[in-house]
């Protein structure tokens, strides 16, 4: 793993679930006011369980926030990111980040 890998950041909000040659899936939870710092996700897909908002912030500091909600599936790119919840709700979530 990376030393900027998610898992190894912030251990307490990525937990590995399952990995092999292909993929890995993480279950994330982000309590209310809980800060992960700057870390590094490959290619993914994440299923929102429970929704929250979360402030990202980039390796420039340009911040943005983005709620989610209950069921949604948000696909990303490659991202180096620190989050930041910002809201009310534990924010839940099953990630699958692809290998390549």
């Amino acid at each position: 793993m990376a030393k900027d890998d998610a898992v190894t950041i912030a251990p307490d909000i990525h937990k590995l679930v399952y990995e092999d040659d292909h993929m890995r899936m993480l279950d994330v939870r982000v309590k209310p006011g809980e800060k992960a710092a700057l870390h590094r996700h490959p290619k993914n897909a994440t299923y929102i369980i429970a929704g929250g908002t979360l402030r990202f912030a980039d390796e420039h500091g340009a911040t943005r926030d983005v709620s989610f909600t209950d069921g949604q599936i948000a696909h990303m790119p490659e991202t180096l990111h620190a989050v930041e919840n910002i809201g009310a709700t534990e924010l839940h979530a099953i990630q699958l980040e692809f290998k390549e």
